[in-house]
């Protein structure tokens, strides 16, 4: 019984070496120039993370561009040969 509360202790000393720096730079991870003026409300970590956001959706827009125009070449040139087809049947 002894020795499992000294193995308890021995663990929670562990626990809260790991714990107890994670906590200390957290707190200084948090503190940022977001009310500083003229920062816009924003900090730098936020706009970092905007402009990862913004070059995500350009590279998704490149193939979404280039399926919607191959989309719009097949549509309008399926078209065109229907009204030549039919056309040429009338004369």
């Amino acid at each position: 019984m002894k020795r499992n509360v000294e193995r308890l202790m021995v663990l929670r000393r562990r626990v809260s070496a790991m714990i107890c720096p994670v906590l200390l730079t957290a707190t200084l991870a948090n503190a940022d120039s977001a009310g500083a003026p003229g920062s816009g409300g924003m900090s730098p970590m936020l706009l970092l993370f905007l402009a990862f956001l913004g070059v995500v959706v350009l590279l998704q827009l490149v193939p979404a561009l280039v399926l919607f125009s191959s989309l719009l070449v097949s549509v309008f040139k399926r078209s065109s040969h229907k009204v030549d087809a039919a056309g040429s049947e009338q004369v």
